[in-house]
């Protein structure tokens, strides 16, 4: 049986660590290579690419921008690539790859293009919308990563729900291997926070869709309750300055730990207590389920798919998003009932291994990539 060869396009991976591109990774990890035999299309390279991603074959584009003439004649070089290597499906990952996988496999003559819907357009503008609406009608198949995600697909842009699949984030087994309680006691020691002291984190790219500001203003709020909690942010962006001098602002200078991108986010997960998603708008976070993972109770926004991860009560509690005040209330509500904190870490990780896993996140996209092939093919 011949292999099904799939382009997957986006616009750049800096880092294995942000959500879109970790998901990517672990997707083309896992495939299986005796059916499908992928290639990661890149319109930029990036260091990090460059220092030895070997997970399977590389193609760059050169496309920067659409206002330059030269990036159309790169389009017609991807899709003469695109042809050479008889790709039979096409899926995109962001809005510039979008264009440019849409135009290139158009070119190409290839009839399976699959967009991935990650977020809710809260960067869209009117023009942008249009724009994607018309797109639209050379897609396949969307591919949503929560069912919350689809529901705004079909309103905004009009999509039918019978063109939308969803398929969840999925976690790494590895992931629940590293949250020990030698890990904890570890982390604690290097940033010098007692066993005993309770810490509230979020691991989250600092920009201001995150409401990273919201958390650390709901955090003085936990303070002036006496709790005497740390809290650590692990993530960096455009955001991180503006947040540092807001949380010396706020009189949290000794009580915020800013520890920025890591690799390590599974074991260092295991030095919270209470796990924090304060997002204005989502998709699906990676965050959450990792939090899941790790055994940790959950405080998030009513945001995106949060409910589909979070069950009110059960393995965490949602709130509504910019809301400070509830924020800190809800975190408070968890630190002083050890009993409801420990049986919802007990429920969300459960629920990460059930709903969350890998495994399954792979099986229904190659269940996908079939069910798409099966008129390209005959």
């Amino acid at each position: 049986m011949e292999k099904i060869k799939i382009a997957y396009v986006i616009d750049r991976i800096d880092s294995p660590t942000a959500g879109t591109e970790r998901q990517l990774l672990l997707l083309l990890k896992s495939l299986d290579r005796s059916r499908y035999d992928p290639v990661l299309c890149l319109l930029q390279s990036s260091e990090w690419v460059e220092r030895g991603f070997d997970v399977c074959p590389v193609y760059v584009a050169g496309i920067r921008s659409f206002k330059t003439p030269r990036t159309y004649g790169r389009i017609g070089k991807f899709a003469a690539f695109l042809r050479k290597e008889r790709v039979v499906i096409v899926q995109t990952h962001f809005r510039d790859a979008h264009i440019a996988a849409l135009l290139a496999a158009r070119l190409a003559g290839i009839r399976i293009v699959i967009a991935a819907r990650r977020n809710q357009g809260y960067w869209l503008t009117r023009r942008e919308l249009t724009l994607q609406r018309l797109l639209n009608r050379w897609v396949t198949l969307f591919l949503a990563n929560s069912l919350s995600t689809k529901k705004w697909s079909m309103d905004t842009e009009g999509i039918p729900g019978e063109r939308i699949r969803v398929v969840h984030n999925g976690i790494d087994p590895d992931f629940y291997r590293a949250v020990t309680r030698e890990s904890r006691r570890e982390y604690r020691s290097l940033l010098a926070i007692p066993d005993d002291v309770p810490v509230i984190g979020i691991v989250s790219n600092l920009r201001p869709v995150k409401g990273v500001n919201v958390f650390l203003r709901a955090a003085r709020e936990i303070r002036g309750k006496g709790a005497g909690a740390r809290f650590i942010i692990v993530g960096d962006g455009p955001e991180r300055e503006s947040l540092v001098k807001l949380s010396g602002d706020l009189g949290l200078s000794e009580s915020v730990h800013f520890l920025g991108r890591r690799d390590d986010v599974a074991p260092l997960l295991s030095a919270f207590d209470i796990g924090v998603l304060s997002s204005l708008s989502e998709s699906f976070s990676n965050a959450l389920v990792e939090y899941c993972a790790a055994g940790l109770p959950v405080v998030t926004t009513d945001v995106g798919g949060s409910r589909e991860a979070v069950l009110q009560g059960v393995n965490g509690l949602v709130v509504p998003p910019g809301d400070h005040g509830a924020l800190a209330g809800a975190v408070m509500s968890v630190l002083t009932d050890k009993a409801l904190a420990l049986r919802m870490g007990e429920k969300g990780r459960e629920r990460a291994r059930e709903l969350f896993s890998l495994r399954r996140c792979v099986e229904e996209t190659e269940e996908i990539y079939r069910f798409c092939s099966e008129g390209a093919l005959r």
